[in-house]
């Protein structure tokens, strides 16, 4: 069925796009049931179900089964090149940056670890674990293994971060008390799977949606490896962006 030139479901899809660009759909907001956004437009439920299921496909949306159907966050254009900071690529969106650290902790590094750190088998290693924000909206959750025998007194400083929610901190300002003045990525993996039980959980994101992880080698002064840090983002809110 047409209308003035255009399908009626375009046009449903069309005005439901722009309410989610304006923000009078809030991100991770509940979209109306489909029965009404039907009488809204004074269409049949298919009509509806087209229009929700062309968002989906241009990440407007996310549908969750047996909950309903959720606006999701203009994406992020996330840049990953060798010095790019978190931060900054939020403050490219006019976003305020934070990030809580939820644990730190001593282990004996994983041999993926231990051979991106150059480190022998069974090395320690500093685990921090931190999840990083936009506005308060969850973007990534961070495992970080950190060489911190080359780092004197890292550890203290993410434990006086421990727990604290919503901190303004980047990891080059931590690592220069430390007396590294010079730090950026050097190898970068991009995957795309189903998130972890505390992915989801604490990128609230259901666990069918895919998450886009990065595996990020970072080095400083004389290409010395310092950090190996496993990142997903959800994939519903990032799209990256990668320059060398």
């Amino acid at each position: 069925m047409e209308h003035s030139g255009v399908a009626l479901w375009r046009r449903i899809k069309n005005t439901l796009s722009q309410e989610i660009d304006q923000g009078d759909i809030k991100p991770d907001q509940r979209l109306p049931s489909s029965q009404a956004l039907a009488a809204r437009f004074g269409v049949n439920r298919h009509t509806v179900l087209k229009a929700v299921s062309a968002l989906q496909e241009e990440g407007k949306v996310r549908i969750e089964r047996g909950r309903g159907t959720y606006a999701v966050a203009n994406r992020l254009d996330y840049n990953i090149g060798p010095n790019q900071l978190f931060e900054q690529n939020l403050a490219a969106h006019n976003l305020a940056p934070s990030r809580t650290v939820l644990s730190v902790a001593e282990c004996h590094a994983p041999s993926r670890a231990a051979d991106a750190l150059k480190l022998s088998k069974g090395s320690q290693v500093l685990l921090v674990t931190t999840l990083g924000e936009a506005e308060g909206l969850p973007v990534n959750y961070g495992i970080h293994y950190i060489a911190g025998s080359r780092l004197p007194g890292i550890a203290q400083l993410f434990r006086s971060f421990e727990g604290k929610t919503c901190q303004v901190f980047t990891f080059p300002e931590l690592f220069e008390k430390c007396g590294i003045n010079e730090y950026h990525r050097k190898d970068v993996v991009i995957r795309s799977r189903r998130p972890t039980n505390d992915e989801a959980r604490y990128l609230n994101i259901p666990a069918v949606e895919h998450v886009l992880t990065t595996r990020v080698l970072s080095v400083g002064p004389k290409e010395i490896p310092l950090t190996y840090a496993e990142t997903a983002f959800a994939g519903s809110r990032v799209s990256f962006r990668v320059s060398f």
